[in-house]
């Protein structure tokens, strides 16, 4: 390294080349300059230097949601070549020991760039938080993180592809929390397989019935929404046949699972009144 005197001009004083040794603090400090240029190649950075070597590689606001800045130090630069792709994503989920999955928008939709973290277990709330927070750094410029989901998942009805009692009309499952941004869909499975001791006592007991049908409505067990044409001032009559074969078996008592219910709740008696068609449900 050169030392600043050696650059001063030929016609320099000695006040100047005096002048100049008193400012020239890189070579009083050579040696600490050079450890200071090497410290990050250290397999283990000081606490008291890393820091500074995160926020000059601009991790820094990754390290807010991560706990092992070591790690993050060493793999972060490869994290932020690959922001904006599905591997970042990856490399977020490992990070946070996490099993989970990227979900794309649909592309055609009207929001195609909301996208979903699908976990395969609800994570503790900080670690959610911190998912949460390495994904919208993980994400491109046009998506939206919109869901996070894990255990509970119905998603909402699509009249070309999808049954009506499988899905829900109006948006995905889930809820919004206070201060977290997506919304949040989990749950928890409580009790397990049960033998009920039930065995059939043989024999079938068969039935056919026909109903003459007088519809002005879609009736959502039978009608076809997106194929059915409403026309109120015509009375439509429909002769229907259905056959349902029973197996005869024993009684069994019912038992309840040994998990605790979440809150308290009471039994009112309740009314099913007649459907459209005349009959009860």
């Amino acid at each position: 390294m050169t030392d600043l005197v050696d650059l001063a001009p030929r016609n320099s004083t000695p006040l100047d080349l005096a002048a100049i040794r008193t400012v020239d603090a890189r070579s009083r400090h050579a040696a600490l300059i050079q450890e200071i240029a090497d410290i990050r190649y250290r397999d283990v950075i000081p606490e008291d230097v890393l820091p500074w070597l995160l926020r000059h590689w601009g991790l820094e606001d990754a390290a807010a949601f991560m706990d092992d800045h070591q790690r993050l130090y060493e793999e972060g630069k490869h994290w932020q070549a690959v922001r904006g792709r599905l591997e970042a994503f990856q490399i977020v989920f490992e990070w946070l020991a996490l099993n989970g999955e990227h979900e794309r928008g649909t592309h055609g939709d009207v929001r195609y760039g909301l996208f979903q973290l699908g976990m395969d277990d609800e994570p503790e709330r900080a670690t959610l938080l911190n998912l949460i927070g390495l994904a919208d750094l993980s994400k491109g410029a046009s998506s939206i993180l919109g869901r996070v989901y894990g255990g509970y998942d119905i998603r909402p009805v699509r009249l070309d592809m999808m049954r009506l009692d499988g899905a829900m009309f109006d948006d995905w499952s889930g809820v919004y929390l206070e201060g977290i941004e997506p919304k949040l869909s989990f749950g928890r499975l409580h009790g397990g397989e049960i033998d009920f001791g039930a065995h059939t006592s043989g024999g079938t007991d068969g039935l056919v019935s026909g109903t003459a049908r007088f519809e002005e409505g879609f009736v959502l067990d039978r009608s076809q929404l997106d194929g059915a044409v409403l026309e109120p001032s015509v009375v439509a009559i429909q002769a229907a046949l259905s056959g349902e074969t029973i197996d005869l078996g024993n009684a069994v008592w019912m038992p309840w699972s040994s998990a605790r219910w979440g809150q308290s709740w009471n039994f009112e008696p309740f009314i099913i009144y007649g459907g459209p068609d005349g009959t009860s449900g």
